[in-house]
């Protein structure tokens, strides 16, 4: 099972590191996997089925969140990781019921404990079935009718998820979790009600999302301002990158030093998902982001294969580094210098470069 974990982090890391990724498609991945948060450590032997998720992602990457909220329901490691398949009318289990409306889409204070009950029943049912598919077998269903947030119908998990998505709520709550995902920072009360109620009459399209946050104020200001403290893995591949190595060694020392900073891929620590910007700021991580970037330029095998730019630009960095003026010559010492300096640790999420 460990085996099988290892294997889809160093496949995944991979895909981060790819440059060709169209449209920092692997990047929003990353992004939806910290909102929908599974751990393969929850999956037993069928660790594989995470392949399954980030190609579901992806697909919904050109569509609406509710497209995506949909196809997550019906994701078998999702529908696992939160009891999901263990959910019957005689005895509804309310986990995934809660998470979805917490987490997923209305946000706290939003819904009833009412509202929790009945959507579990309308998510009952639910079985994984052979190639991987999640179908409804309705002797396990409970048919209805459900009162969800004043309406009463048959729901099951793909209506459920368009109720939701109708939502003022689910609107606010999801740019309020993905604009400090990438900008570290959230819209103020204003801002936030402008850009919900917008993204709402726009159907909640996940592109309309992507190119506001992109040309956002709060993005452009996050990134003068030095606002967001990069996640582990986006500090690991923008190093990654810059050496320009393709030695099995990278990859494994970027792994092991995921997992001291606290975000070792796909092992969220909770169904909340990872830390953010500031939360970050624990000794032992911070300590581990250092020690992790020092293994990296000590190691002889990654260094004698590394491909360093002959020149570290200005662009290399959000602002001005203060250890080094740049432009300067690429060198072990001044990249030392370069990864040591807090702004190498500071910038928006990759998303929006």
């Amino acid at each position: 099972m460990a085996r099988k974990g290892k294997k889809l982090q160093r496949y995944w890391i991979q895909e981060l590191l790819n440059p060709d990724t169209p449209g920092r498609e692997a990047w929003q991945v990353q992004l939806w996997l910290g909102i929908f948060p599974i751990s393969w450590r929850q999956l037993g032997n069928r660790t594989a089925l995470l392949y399954k998720t980030i190609s579901t992602i992806q697909a919904q990457l050109r569509n609406s969140y509710v497209d995506l909220l949909q196809a997550m329901l019906l994701d078998p490691a999702l529908q696992i990781s939160l009891n999901g398949l263990a959910n019957h009318w005689r005895k509804p289990n309310e986990n995934l019921a809660r998470e979805l409306l917490e987490l997923f889409s209305l946000g706290i204070g939003n819904y009833s404990e009412s509202d929790v009950q009945e959507a579990a029943r309308a998510l009952t049912g639910y079985r994984l079935k052979d190639g991987g598919r999640i179908e409804m077998v309705p002797r396990h269903h409970d048919p209805g009718p459900h009162t969800i947030l004043g309406r009463t119908e048959s729901f099951d998990a793909i209506s459920l998820a368009s109720w939701l998505g109708q939502q003022p709520s689910t609107a606010r709550h999801v740019v309020k979790r993905v604009w400090r995902s990438c900008t570290g920072v959230v819209p103020s009360q204003n801002r936030l009600e402008e850009l919900s109620n917008t993204w709402l009459k726009k159907q909640l399209s996940i592109p309309w999302l992507m190119t506001q946050l992109q040309e956002s104020p709060e993005a452009l200001n996050s990134r003068s301002d030095g606002l967001r403290l990069l996640d582990p893995i986006e500090l690991v591949v923008r190093s990654l990158q810059l050496l320009g190595s393709d030695h099995p060694d990278a990859v494994e020392i970027s792994l092991r030093g995921l997992k001291s900073m606290g975000q070792e891929l796909f092992a969220p620590p909770s169904v909340k998902g990872w830390p953010v910007n500031e939360e970050w700021l624990k000794l032992r991580w911070l300590q581990a982001r250092r020690l992790t970037l020092q293994k990296l330029l000590a190691d002889e095998e990654i260094w004698d294969s590394s491909q360093l730019p002959s020149t570290l630009q200005v662009s290399n960095t959000s602002f001005p580094p203060l250890s080094l003026q740049l432009p300067t010559t690429a060198t072990r010492e001044t990249v030392g210098d370069l990864f040591a300096d807090p702004s190498w640790q500071i910038g928006l999420s990759p998303v929006l470069r």
